[in-house]
């Protein structure tokens, strides 16, 4: 690395009293740096890279990947339709509400699912994900060539910053493409923006192109984003000069991204049903408004410590992780202070240098405004943590450090030379260090449970951790004493919040991992079954009270009845009561699961309560209500013929012809126990409040099946 920028040539040793080196602003109307000399340097980043996150293309889709991935029938054919139903609904199409609106992102899902033709296999993601990144690189190295106008200065930014480990919840997790995509399209941007200003009338509107193209990219791929809003006029501030005329027009060619952004957004929320972010994702919505900033600042200063040290790294940071500010002389409570204090000092450092040394003053700046919209200040957020918020703003903190490398080297050298030379070999050792530190960061993504494991000793504090955990260990039939253990360990945490703030996901996980240990240990299975009851009826309870907030909210937002709930849970619950052999309890807690979603495995749970109850017309009917909600639901037609040729062998109810058997819809007795099924179902859904679903299978019933219609009345 060369000496610093700004410090003309010299062979004295500096003196002591000498002034910190400085870096003279970039005149706006020095022509853009060229690329082409700075190829080699930039291949040999990717190289390294590549060297850093070779060990990430086997890992498997950890975290959200399989629900957002798999899940997500948008992504299994590549058609116009589902192109449509990208734009306009939200990112978790099917799996929950969100309010999260990021169609580009998941048009690249599209891409690999189905035009790549990768589906489930993880590794193709994999591909696109480090593709991207080392595109940023790129983009990170020319970022600093214009900045620093010296390549020595920008290889360190390009490097420090590619190689930190914290951005392997970026890169390595295949759902942190949303944030690589959106620091693509804020960078590219400034990028366009910094070239236009200084290009003729002709290539400027190719440039305004590219810096409308570019936000639009970063926009549609996540919300923060929106600070491209703020780095374009930021760069020109700091650095100033020129024609603002051609600056202003860089300004106004966002506007159609961003306004198209909101429209389309817009037009999502409008037909979706309002999201509470759950109070154990980000306890700052439950907490006063001077406790959650202050404790959004503490966050903000453990974020910045992990971009200097990451040596703990973690993928959750959800309750009670990160205790609220107590306004008590503890250690979190110092830390939120000291972290106040440091964003105070960096704010008037960054604003006093301005002139004297405006890089710092702009990368300082530009680690607050990337930070800004996930740091719980001005709104809050889904989640109180997580480093893949630190994938654009990293880019601030690499910059100082770069600064304050070649500053102390110059300060400490005998010589320019000598200043180069020790500022290259700084820059090195910490970028193979955080390379080595990516390596087994990425060791631990390759799978739910080194990747959760990892999470319970990072994050004691965190219930998620614990559960999440103890599910992987369970999911794969692990050491299943550990598992239950850290789902004591996750149900403690769980049980200090009060039920109005506590969510049932926990509670639903836990009582899986009882279950799953009563299944492997039948002397004890019993115990272990009370155990899951126990738990899991702790989290109907909790989910219920949530459901009714939201119900609440969305009606009086007049979004109309919101009919959410974890059916998991339900099914869950209904399943342990079968093994406790309790069928009739079992039965009230199905309906209400099958209520929320009918999914078969409903229906088939409940025909099986009915049939250890000894009532046959019940067991077959809870199948007919499954087929009557859900005609297209597989597995119920060959579980009703097994039904009626175990409880009715005598009767007309089966048709055979060869060796398959099908349902005889003209037999008396399924023809009433049709009826009945959808007299059962459609009163059903009109005591839940959903009177249109009620009309359409009294409709079907009286039109199609022949009922009387004065069954329904």
């Amino acid at each position: 690395m060369p000496k610093a920028p700004g410090r003309p040539a010299s062979k004295r040793p500096l003196p002591a009293n000498r002034p910190a080196p400085q870096t003279p602003p970039a005149p706006a109307a020095d022509p853009p740096v060229a690329l082409r000399p700075h190829l080699w340097r930039i291949l040999a980043l990717w190289a390294i890279a590549l060297l850093a996150y070779a060990n990430s293309f086997p890992a498997g889709m950890t975290l959200d990947n399989r629900t957002i991935l798999l899940q997500d029938t948008r992504l299994q054919a590549a058609t116009t339709h589902n192109i449509g139903m990208i734009f306009s609904e939200e990112y978790w199409y099917g799996n929950g509400s969100t309010n999260l609106y990021r169609p580009f992102t998941t048009l690249t899902y599209l891409f690999n699912y189905s035009i790549l033709g990768n589906g489930a296999n993880p590794a193709g993601y994999h591909a696109i994900n480090f593709f991207i990144h080392i595109v940023n690189i790129g983009l990170v190295y020319l970022l600093g060539l214009l900045i620093f106008r010296q390549a020595g200065f920008a290889l360190g930014l390009a490097g420090i910053w590619g190689l930190h480990p914290v951005l392997t919840e970026s890169v390595t997790n295949i759902v942190g493409r949303a944030d690589m995509l959106a620091a693509f399209g804020v960078l590219s941007a400034l990028l366009c923006h910094i070239y236009g200003a200084n290009a003729g009338d002709r290539k400027r509107i190719a440039w305004l192109a590219g810096i409308t193209a570019a936000s639009a990219i970063g926009l549609f791929s996540k919300e923060s984003a929106i600070v491209v809003l703020a780095v374009l006029p930021l760069y020109d501030w700091i650095f100033g000069g020129g024609n603002w005329r051609k600056r202003l027009a860089g300004y106004a060619a966002t506007l159609p991204a961003v306004l198209a952004f909101f429209y389309f957004r817009g037009a999502m929320l409008a037909k979706s049903p309002i999201a509470i972010v759950p109070f154990v994702d980000n306890p700052l919505t439950g907490a006063g408004f001077w406790t959650s900033r202050l404790t959004a600042i503490r966050v903000i200063g453990k974020l910045f410590a992990l971009c200097i040290w990451p040596a703990a790294l973690s993928c959750d940071y959800s309750y009670n992780q990160i205790p609220l500010f107590s306004w008590r002389p503890t250690w979190p409570d110092f830390q939120a202070m000291l972290a106040l204090l440091g964003c105070i000092a960096a704010a008037i450092l960054a604003f006093r240098y301005r002139r004297r040394i405006p890089a710092l003053a702009f990368f300082a700046a530009f680690w607050f405004v990337a930070i800004a919209p996930t740091a719980n200040i001005a709104i809050l957020i889904g989640s109180i943590m997580a480093e893949r918020f630190l994938y654009l703003p990293l880019i601030g903190v690499a910059g100082c450090l770069v600064l304050a490398i070649g500053a102390l080297a110059d300060r400490f050298s005998g010589s320019p030379a000598a200043a180069g030379k020790a500022a290259a070999t700084a820059v090195g050792v910490i970028c193979l260090a955080y390379s080595v530190r990516t390596v087994v960061r990425n060791a631990d993504w390759r799978d739910e449970i080194s990747l959760w494991s990892s999470a319970a000793r990072t994050s004691p504090g965190s219930f998620k951790a614990h559960v999440s955990y103890a599910v992987a260990l369970a999911a794969a039939g692990k050491d299943l004493d550990t598992s239950t253990g850290q789902a004591d360990q996750a149900v403690a945490i769980l049980s200090t919040i009060p039920d109005d703030r506590n969510n049932s996901i926990g509670y639903y996980q836990a009582g899986f991992c009882y279950r799953t240990k009563g299944d492997a240990d039948p002397p004890a299975s019993q115990s272990w079954y009370g155990k899951a009851r126990d738990t899991l009826v702790e989290g109907v309870k909790i989910d219920r009270i949530s459901t009714e907030q939201a119900r609440s909210v969305n009606l009086e937002a007049g979004k109309g009845p919101y009919l959410g709930g974890q059916t998991r849970l339900y099914d869950e619950l209904g399943r342990v009561y079968l093994l406790l052999h309790r069928p009739k309890e079992a039965l009230p807690v199905l309906a209400d699961g099958r209520a929320i979603s009918p999914k078969p495995a409903f229906s088939e749970a409940m025909s099986q309560a009915y049939r250890d109850l000894g009532n046959r017309d019940g067991a077959a009917i809870a199948l007919l209500e499954g087929l009557v909600l859900d005609p297209e639901a597989a597995g119920l037609p060959a579980s009703l013929v097994k039904v009626y040729q175990d409880l009715y062998p005598e009767s007309c109810a089966v048709t055979r012809s060869g060796t398959s058997f099908a349902i005889n819809m003209e037999c008396p007795l399924v023809h009433g126990q049709l009826c009945t099924a959808s007299v059962d179902a459609a009163r059903d859904l009109q005591t839940r409040r959903r009177p249109r679903s009620a009309s359409r299978i009294a409709q079907t019933a009286i039109t199609q099946f022949a009922c009387p219609a004065s069954m329904f009345q």
